[in-house]
């Protein structure tokens, strides 16, 4: 263990730090409490949660695999529906403003959505407290979004948050509009689709993340192919979601690389033992 932990740290929640970078790159969460995780332990998931700068931080200073230390931590308390955990996750989307770290955008969202309901209130006060900011606002919509879904009842006040969000469309950055429109679409909200076409009118939706307001009709079912030539435009995900899986294969590539040079490099040595054996025979 890293000299930064903290000395009281129980076995449970070190068992935990020590799952390293595998177990973070799996699309599939483990069922953590497998590790002996319980609500006791919520206090110190959040204490990993909230020294988020010495994980990611410009100053990090703790290596791997203990680096991965708070993305086990999150989902657990997602896991654990630790709703003591709501504030110390939102405080970790807005330091991610500048953290600048993909695992928090990508998995916190996930983690609101296994706390529940409960988070909906603050969620939707800070979108609308950082919607002008550049990351932290897709982030709590997403949130909302994902929560919509895995929580039935809750969509009708998850689809009142995103059109307030986007209610505000003519100061807030196209591209986060856009994101707001992508989560909207998502639970089929066909109550927002005269503000979406206003912002779109307004020019002031990015047709980088999910294409422009004819693609927006399609996937809500309103139209069944566009009446107009698709815009040119860079799908904003097309590298971004797949950065993982790419890095994966990358990984595997290199390792599987590695083992034929060993192997060959061993076949090269066997020969030459025998070789000299053999010389070693005739000489005597």
């Amino acid at each position: 263990m890293t000299e930064l932990f903290y000395e009281d740290f129980s076995e449970p929640v070190l068992r935990l730090i020590e799952q390293g970078e595998e177990m973070a790159r799996t699309r599939k969460w483990i069922d953590y409490t497998s590790l002996g995780l319980t609500h006791a332990h919520i206090p110190e998931l959040i204490r990993i949660v909230q020294e988020i700068d010495a994980f990611f931080g410009i100053d990090a200073s703790i290596a791997p695999p203990d680096v991965y230390a708070p993305i086990h931590a999150w989902r657990v308390l997602g896991q654990l529906q630790a709703e003591e955990a709501i504030l110390p996750l939102i405080e970790l989307v807005i330091w991610d403003e500048n953290g600048d770290v993909d695992w928090i955008m990508e998995e916190i969202p996930t983690a609101m959505s296994l706390i529940g309901t409960g988070t909906i209130p603050s969620l939707r006060e800070n979108l609308l407290n950082t919607i002008e900011m550049e990351w932290a606002p897709v982030t709590f919509s997403h949130c909302l979004a994902e929560i919509a879904q895995a929580h039935p009842e809750s969509r009708d006040v998850c689809i009142q948050a995103l059109m307030e969000a986007l209610e505000r469309y003519e100061t807030t950055d196209s591209e986060v509009n856009a994101f707001f429109v992508t989560y909207l679409a998502d639970l089929k909200a066909l109550e927002a689709v005269p503000l979406v076409e206003k912002a779109f009118l307004a020019e002031k939706v990015s047709f980088s993340v999910d294409g422009d307001f004819e693609d927006f009709q399609i996937r809500m079912g309103l139209l069944e192919k566009r009446l107009t030539p698709p815009p040119r435009y860079q799908h904003w995900g097309d590298d971004a979601f797949n950065l993982w899986d790419k890095e994966k294969e990358e990984r595997q590539e290199k390792e599987r690389r590695d083992r034929e040079q060993e192997k060959k490099a061993k076949k090269r040595k066997k020969p030459r033992k025998k070789r000299a054996k053999n010389i070693k025979r005739k000489s005597k």
